[in-house]
């Protein structure tokens, strides 16, 4: 099959769930015979096809700023989007695979799919609903509305989890979407050795309020009384990284919380929780949260906070993981559970057999391959 994955950024290049989805998936396929294209912005010439990885990469415009005051950029959608049209155009594709954000590329993605008359499906990695008044005011209503244009015109739709399908159906997806989960290079974890330097917790994640790294240093302030030897690294970077700074100096825990910043070496990022013995990541959306599946292939128990929007509390296993409520004496209590008694290994070990990218890829290939060839015929092209 020719296969094409729209997405507005491109792996190693930028470093984030989707972009890994479709590079761990896209190189896979590209290895069992199928053609996979890929439409990124890049600075590469825009009419200079690259083969990279097993994969055809498609230039599509000059990169431009994904975040506006620490927001996806609606510019930045508008611009890619422009310029995907007459690219998408030009090539024949068996079935494109357009990821739902930022949606503007998804109403470009399905009028080429129409006029090409090839199938497209959009892979859902989140849907927001009445988040959107959070995360913009008064402003929120457009995302919202947008939001319900793009499942409008998701007919053929892929869930990366049923969190994210509960969501779309919550907010009049009618439909069932096939549920292609997000996964980990389980093989190549299980071979990286775990670092010199051990930590009790780690947090992994952009510093954004979203996150709430502020209620991992106010954890380790609770917990500092009874363990007074408590180590604690915040791996990441944002906006909200010099109030953490501050906050870490003001409650004296600049021996016990270390802050690295980002760091770009995976292999590194996966010693470290190798070297650690709980992750926490209280954050209140996740679309999927691979992070926590990569903690739990390095033998972590799991402790995050209940959230509409947060789909890593499925990750939370009996005698794996807690559950907490988004305050720090909650997940204080969470974190000093597995400080003193170790996750339940075998349930840790079977549950990250699942979520290996290799049976993820035979799921996708098997949704792609049925949608690919069923006959068309319906009366409206939005409803296909």
């Amino acid at each position: 099959m020719k296969i094409a994955f729209v997405y507005d950024v491109l792996y190693p290049e930028t470093i984030g769930g989707v972009e890994k989805r479709i590079f761990e998936i896209g190189t896979r396929l590209a290895e069992r015979g199928h053609e996979i294209h890929l439409f990124p912005m890049s600075a590469w010439p825009k009419d200079k096809t690259v083969i990279r990885d097993g994969l055809i990469i498609h230039p599509v415009c000059r990169p431009v700023g994904l975040y506006t005051s620490g927001r996806r950029s609606v510019i930045q959608a508008l611009w890619y989007s422009i310029h995907l049209f007459p690219i998408l155009l030009k090539v024949r594709i068996d079935i494109t695979d357009c990821q739902n954000f930022p949606y503007f590329p998804v109403i470009v993605a399905r009028i080429a799919g129409f006029l090409k008359g090839e199938p497209c499906v959009i892979t859902w990695h989140e849907a927001w609903g009445s988040y959107w008044y959070s995360y913009l005011g008064s402003a929120g209503v457009v995302g919202r509305l947008v939001e319900k244009i793009a499942l409008l015109l998701s007919g053929s739709s892929i869930a990366v989890s049923d969190h994210t399908a509960a969501r779309m159906k919550c907010e009049g997806y009618r439909k069932d979407p096939f549920i292609v989960p997000n996964g980990i290079n389980l093989r190549a974890i299980q071979a990286i050795e775990p670092g010199e330097e051990n930590t009790d917790l780690i947090f992994i994640g952009r510093f954004i309020p979203e996150k709430h790294p502020e209620l991992v240093v106010e954890a380790v302030r609770i917990l500092a009384g009874e363990y007074p030897d408590i180590t604690c690294t915040m791996v990441g970077d944002g906006p909200m990284m010099t109030s953490i700074q501050e906050k870490v100096r003001e409650y004296g825990l600049t021996g016990k919380i270390r802050l690295p910043g980002f760091i770009a070496d995976y292999n590194q990022v996966i010693r470290m929780m190798k070297s650690a013995r709980v992750f926490v990541l209280p954050s209140e959306r996740e679309g999927f949260g691979i992070v926590f599946i990569e903690a739990m292939a390095c033998g972590l128990p799991v402790v995050t906070i209940k959230s509409p929007l947060n789909a890593g509390t499925a990750h939370v296993l009996s005698g794996c993981g807690y559950c907490a409520r988004p305050s720090p004496d909650d997940i204080a209590l969470g974190i000093r559970r597995f400080l003193s008694q170790s996750p339940d290994k075998n349930c840790l070990n079977e549950y990250v057999r699942g979520h290996d990218w290799d049976k993820i890829t035979s799921l996708l290939e098997d949704v792609y391959s049925r949608l690919s060839c069923e006959k068309k015929g319906e009366s409206s092209w939005w409803c296909s």
